[in-house]
């Protein structure tokens, strides 16, 4: 008896142990078991005069008329745009102008602000103090916003603008066509979709990871983006080693582009010496020429005074 008393004491004891353990927190036990096979797709901003696709995956042109006013909560127009322009920006919640204002869809579908370049050059996240950054940001409705996250099929993943991509993401934005166990990567534009959307699977392993993400933005991507200066700079938890690589590739370029000059220089000086040979020959002849001609004048003039002088002392 009295053992069976102290056996359930014991366990007793263990369970109020257990119990008032705390919970592990849930950033340490990982994911759900979902994103082992995460759905993955990729989001763009549009960009007036561009190629894109509408809502059915049709290509269209996002040219033509401007008959469609894009307007502001206030009621004042930003800008007129083509009607397929004008739906695209509604879709995708966002958009580019030619002219390199940005938009953002404001209260409602059919009210758009004005985006802080400066702030936010390639557009917002999930709140207004959120910038998204190309090839980094994802959107997600289960996750915390700033989580980063390793996704092992995008890791050594060629990008368009040839810089590898190391697998590290962040979760700067939310969906609204979506739920859970679902990412939607940020690929800027809709060529860079259109060159990916192969190369990446539907499926993919997701894990949390204190990763570092980096920067993918060349100076193409900024001219695409209409944006100049120092307007393109990153958020500042983003790696800077890709920035290196950058100087790199500029300096290879730059020393192809002296070496051709060399060589075009080389192939002037040549053409310049010929040149000059042959206007050495041709004022060589002309001063002769000259010359020639100076003496005759000279001869003509010397005998005509000869003549007209010896018949004057004769008709003396």
């Amino acid at each position: 008896m009295k053992l069976s008393l102290a056996i359930a004491l014991m366990f007793s004891i263990t369970s109020l142990v257990t119990m008032a353990a705390p919970l592990e927190p849930l950033e340490k036990r990982g994911l759900k078991s979902c994103y082992k096979h995460a759905t993955l797709t990729q989001y763009w901003i549009p960009k007036e005069g561009d190629k894109d696709e509408d809502n059915d995956g049709n290509s269209v042109s996002l040219t033509g008329p401007k008959t469609k006013e894009l307007r502001s909560s206030s009621g004042k127009t930003i800008a007129k745009v083509s009607e397929a322009t004008y739906e695209k920006f509604q879709m995708e919640g966002t958009g580019l102008l030619k002219d390199g204002q940005m938009v953002n869809l404001d209260s409602g579908k059919d009210e758009f602000m004005t985006v802080d370049r400066k702030k936010d050059p390639f557009g917002i996240g999930e709140d207004d103090d959120v910038a998204l950054d190309p090839w980094v940001s994802v959107a997600a409705n289960d996750l915390d916003r700033g989580t980063t996250l390793y996704i092992k099929e995008l890791d050594g993943f060629k990008l368009p603008g040839g810089k590898a991509h190391n697998g590290c993401v962040r979760v700067d934005d939310e969906g609204w066509s979506f739920d859970g166990c679902q990412l939607d990567f940020f690929v800027l534009k809709y060529d860079s979709y259109k060159a990916m959307e192969n190369g990446i699977p539907e499926k993919v392993s997701v894990e949390q990871k204190d990763c570092t993400v980096q920067n993918y933005v060349t100076s193409q991507v900024k001219k695409w983006a209409v944006l100049g200066g120092g307007a393109g700079k990153l958020s500042d938890d983003s790696d800077s080693s890709n920035d290196d690589d950058d100087d790199s590739d500029k300096k290879d370029k730059r020393e192809k582009q002296e070496t051709d000059y060399e060589e075009d220089d080389d192939e002037e000086d040549e053409g310049s010496e010929d040149e000059e040979g042959d206007d050495e020959k041709d004022e060589g002849g002309d001063d002769e020429e000259d010359e020639e001609g100076d003496d005759e004048d000279d001869e003509e003039g010397d005998d005509e005074d000869d003549e007209e002088g010896d018949d004057e002392d004769n008709e003396e």
